[in-house]
């Protein structure tokens, strides 16, 4: 190689390192090298110079470019001024995945490569050579700063083809559909009743079709995303893997067509032919959602994790946790708005490694907080370590947020609309528009006397919005007259041993950095007995992120000044007693914010009556009842509806023991006591109503 073509080749090693990604200029240069010679060896292309670093200009190599690509100027200009990642053509697309097969299977036929189908590190043609053009761009422009000049770090081994997407999809319940997908060579997914998605002018009309074919009342985003993304982002030449459960993966192929409606399918009529490079079993240290279709593009460390599994290559689990973190790190926002840059991370990650090192103590892999913590005392307290003492605090309490904030995925028992129906003594009709209010709003407040079931109903609305029982992503707090911004957001709190103080995050800025972290999937913070804390004091600066339409926007924290948005996936369920005199109303601004449901008694409920009758002896019971029904419409008169008794005091397993004893032990100890409360000036009265309810079990003994 002479002098000019070698220089050429390491000032594109320098700035595609530099604006690109970080050892990206190493690894794509030794490909552009001998890229003429490999395309004509392989039958791709011919005519073009073996070494591609002998193109100088970047009018000559242009054209060479569109030449292999037939990609216009419009979408040429895009991707030089870093403004997208255009498709290629369908014909080009085709050539890119024989470029990686045959390059696999020449190093296997030479003994370097372990399998033929491992395509395990082998870079896309058309990311070559579009990364050699924007390079020659800005060397002619050297005035000019390419706008992706960031995040270098995100990507650790070697970085992710850019030039295509990658998805994770699913062949149906438990898999059931693979073999089909594999024989027939296609994706496919459910949702026949809509048709020809190419009739389907946009992306709200699927989901009006989707919402009137569910009519459960729950808004089809997930759904209507996956459909979407199906038809119109997945491109040919993009990279598919299948998934069985929540940790294998059962296939790795490539797109070889658009979309199609299969009206000769029996289901999953929503099709794409694939080309499969890989078939087997692998299991991850990683897991998924339990979704349809998902794009990975924004995972890059477990694409990683997935291909090198299935190349059989080792994956040590410390590694793989450090550059978790090290991803996350660079994610994060300072108190300027700023991303961390790549020496503060490598000196944070450092830092951590150092640690373990000196201290003979893990961090990387270690999910006990209070473990943490304590060595982070020990650190700073040891006059003897000086190597990053000064950022060595500031690091672990960096690891500690990204432990607490990691998403929990799991195999659970799903959880469906009959389900709760079945559980939750409300009619279809209510629930329906509880989930519609809920999803619009993001924040919902369920009112209600004491005894209608606002805790139980709450917990499963939730489980009812994720279609599985997910304990992982609902968290419960109850405020109380003492509970302050501090407890709630931050605020400086006494150390576990009583030395000194320490900033620490509260329940809610810590399940929403969690439910940020996992973007795909819905969350919910539940706050029981909501209007018995000072809302304005307790929410602060938070007031304003929680509505709906401002969720996604950054403030800064009042004590640690970081960065903090409410993210759209993150909802807010409070409960709310409306019986208790104590309590002040609401105030104005933050009535606006959320929606008010009032839960009420449900005697008349077909479920709860159903209920009733299976008990062992449900007649005592049932006079209970309309006794109390009576007694509520006085309460209503005279009290109004909030102070109603409510149905949940004659729900438990205890009834399904001895229903006549426990009927007694409520109205002795719960309800008589309830209505001396409420009528503590006419004591006749509460003894009037006393001895009409005792009448109701008295002659039973």
């Amino acid at each position: 190689m002479n002098d000019v073509v070698n220089n050429q080749k390491e000032k594109y090693k320098d700035w595609v390192t530099e604006n690109l990604g970080e050892k990206t200029g190493v690894w794509y240069a030794p490909y552009l090298e001998k890229l003429g010679q490999l395309l004509e060896k392989f039958g791709l292309a011919i005519g073009y110079k073996g070494n591609f670093f002998e193109y100088q200009s970047y009018s000559e190599f242009k054209d060479i470019y569109q030449q292999m690509t037939e990609q216009n100027d419009e979408d040429i200009e895009k991707f030089v001024m870093g403004r997208g990642t255009p498709h290629y053509p369908e014909k080009f697309g085709t050539t890119r995945i024989q470029f990686r097969q045959n390059y696999a299977e020449d190093e296997y036929n030479r003994g370097v490569r372990s399998k033929p189908d491992n395509l395990g590190g082998i870079p896309d043609w058309g990311v070559l050579i579009r990364s050699y053009l924007i390079f020659l761009y800005y060397a002619e422009n050297p005035t000019l700063i390419y706008p992706k000049k960031e995040k270098k770090i995100a990507n650790q081994e070697d970085e992710i083809d850019k030039g295509v997407n990658y998805w994770l999809i699913s062949p149906g319940e438990n898999s059931r559909l693979w073999e089909q997908f594999h024989n027939d060579n296609v994706i496919a997914i459910g949702w026949d009743y809509l048709g020809d998605i190419k009739n389907y002018s946009l992306k709200e009309a699927v989901e009006r079709r989707i919402s009137e074919q569910r009519a459960d009342g729950v808004r089809p985003v997930h759904d209507t995303k996956a459909v979407w993304d199906f038809y119109s982002d997945i491109k040919i030449g993009d990279i598919i893997y299948v998934k069985e459960g929540i940790k294998k993966i059962l296939a790795r192929g490539v797109v070889t067509g658009d979309y199609y409606f299969d009206y000769e399918a029996s289901e999953y009529k929503h099709r794409r032919t694939v080309k499969w490079l890989q078939v087997g079993k692998w299991e991850l240290h990683q897991t998924f959602a339990q979704k349809t279709l998902t794009c990975l593009n924004n995972y890059p460390n477990f694409i990683q994790e997935i291909d090198k599994v299935m190349n059989e290559d080792f994956i040590d689990p410390k590694i793989a946790e450090v550059n978790e973190f090290q991803t996350w790190l660079s994610n994060q926002i300072t108190d300027t708005g700023a991303s961390l840059n790549d020496k503060t991370v490598k000196q944070k990650v450092n830092a951590l490694k150092e640690i373990e090192r000196h201290f003979e103590a893990a961090i990387f892999g270690e999910s006990d907080i209070e473990q943490l913590k304590l060595l982070k005392d020990i650190v700073l307290s040891d006059d003897s370590y000086k190597k990053y003492k000064g950022v060595s605090g500031s690091s672990i309490d960096y690891y500690i947020r990204f432990i607490e904030s990691k998403p929990t995925v799991q195999e659970n028992e799903n959880f469906t609309m009959d389900d709760f129906l079945s559980a939750v003594f409300i009619d279809k009709k209510e629930l329906v528009r509880l989930i519609s209010l809920l999803e619009n709003k993001k924040n919902l407040i369920l009112k209600g006397a004491p005894g209608v079931g606002k805790t139980f109903i709450a917990k499963r609305l939730a489980y009812v919005m994720m279609e599985e029982k997910d304990e992982t992503r609902i968290h419960m707090v109850q405020f109380h007259q003492s509970y302050s911004y501090e407890d709630f957001i931050e605020g400086f709190r006494p150390k576990a041993e009583g030395d000194g103080f320490e900033l620490k995050q509260g329940p809610f800025v810590k399940f929403a950095r969690k439910a940020a972290r996992d973007p795909e999937r819905d969350y919910f913070f539940v706050i029981d007995e909501i209007n018995r804390g000072n809302m304005s004091k307790i929410f602060g600066e938070l007031m304003m992120l929680i509505e709906a339409d401002k969720r996604g926007e950054q403030i800064n924290l009042l004590y640690s000044n970081e960065k903090f948005s409410v993210p759209s996936n993150l909802y807010i369920i409070g409960m709310m007693n409306t019986a208790d005199r104590s309590l002040a109303l609401l105030d104005y601004a933050l009535r606006r914010r959320f929606s008010f449901f009032e839960i009420k008694p449900a005697f008349q409920n077909e479920t709860f009556k159903l209920y009733v009758n299976e008990l062992n002896n449900p007649d005592v019971l049932k006079r209970i009842i309309d006794e109390i029904k009576t007694l509520n419409n006085q309460i209503v008169e005279e009290l109004g509806t909030g102070f109603q008794i409510g149905h949940s005091y004659f729900v438990g397993d205890a009834y399904k023991v001895d229903a006549t004893n426990r009927v007694e032990e409520v109205i002795e100890y719960e309800i008589i006591p309830q209505l001396f409360e409420y009528w503590f000036d006419d004591e006749q009265k509460v003894n009037h109503w006393a001895e009409r309810l005792r009448g109701c079990y008295d002659g039973e003994k």
